[in-house]
């Protein structure tokens, strides 16, 4: 198993870094890194031969703009300019350009896997929880993005599909988790699973005990799909009380893009925790699925905090961290 910690190439994390010796000193016991890039190039203060992973640059809300529903769209982003801004062209051909850029990111740093968002949904979609589009509408729409991207013969980095709570892959039907995996023809594939967002998709989880129970159940109802997964984003999200009361009041999203993005964005940071995972029980659950790559992946405001963060999750893996420098 290697382990790893999530990091971006964005001044927002490069700042917190004199040198790219400091980030090897966070990496002390990790394995490497499972990086989202969002340069061209390879940054100074990144050990590039460290990065395991390369967690492409999500795009929250695609499927109308694959589909060319322009009225969807226009809803979205206002006017023409706002669509060709966030996709960076007017075709479904700009989805393609961007995750291409992914993958060169990714055989640039040679990277082992990379992980993919599958999922959907418009900023109100994501304050009410009320969507327009199924799981199998997502799935299909995705397997047939993907397998435009990648040949069946690709030999590449391995095809890594992460589940959110939102349309898409939410692991909780196994019969879509299987829809997905049949659908991708290419072979490199498997699942990244994340523990914040399975427990998302459960707002009446109010311990880390009772997100563990949670979990196991959903595993158990997955039978031999669980062989599909390949890695796992191990984080704690409980903000289920946070999220009911927003859905009873969501705020007022009747402002420009940029306004509603803005409100979406700070919902969906305080929705989604990515904060460590301290159930008694995780260590249990993370030898019973058994993953190549387990990833830390938290959501920090500063190096001391990160520091913390890997610590206490260090700390609630102490069997897998025995011997490890």
């Amino acid at each position: 198993m290697k382990i790893q910690i999530n990091m971006t190439d964005t001044f927002g994390d490069m700042d917190r870094f004199r040198s790219k010796a400091d980030v090897l000193g966070l990496l002390e016991g990790f394995d490497g890194l499972e990086l989202m890039a969002f340069e061209d190039f390879i940054h100074e203060k990144i050990p590039a031969d460290r990065v395991i992973g390369l967690h492409t640059c999500s795009v929250n809300y695609w499927y109308d703009f694959w589909k060319e529903n322009r009225a969807r769209c226009l809803a979205e982003f206002d006017d023409e300019a706002g669509i060709e801004r966030y996709y960076g062209g007017t075709s479904p051909k700009a989805l393609l350009e961007h995750f291409q850029r992914d993958i060169r990111s990714a055989e640039r740093y040679g990277a082992e896997y990379m992980v993919f968002h599958v999922s959907d949904c418009t900023a109100l979609e994501v304050m009410t929880g009320t969507y327009l589009y199924s799981d199998a509408e997502i799935i299909d729409a995705f397997c047939d993005l993907i397998n435009r991207l990648f040949p069946e013969d690709w030999d590449g980095p391995e095809i890594l599909m992460e589940n959110l709570w939102e349309p898409g892959l939410t692991f909780l039907d196994p019969e879509m988790t299987r829809r997905l995996i049949e659908g991708v023809r290419c072979p490199k594939k498997g699942i990244m699973l994340d523990t914040g967002h399975l427990m998302n998709t459960n707002p009446a989880l109010r311990t880390a005990e009772e997100a563990t129970e949670y979990i196991n159940r959903l595993l158990d109802a997955h039978g031999d799909l669980c062989r599909w997964i390949r890695g796992v984003h191990l984080n704690q999200s409980l903000s289920g009380e946070f999220v009911q009361q927003t859905r009873k009041n969501p705020p007022d999203l009747t402002g420009s893009f940029s306004e509603r993005y803005t409100k979406m964005f700070e919902y969906v940071f305080k929705a989604d925790q990515h904060r460590p995972y301290l159930s008694g029980g995780v260590e249990a659950l993370v030898e019973r699925i058994a993953p190549e790559y387990l990833t830390f992946e938290f959501i920090t405001n500063d190096l001391q905090e990160h520091r913390r963060f890997l610590k206490a999750q260090k700390a609630a893996l102490a069997k897998l961290f025995s011997g490890r420098t």
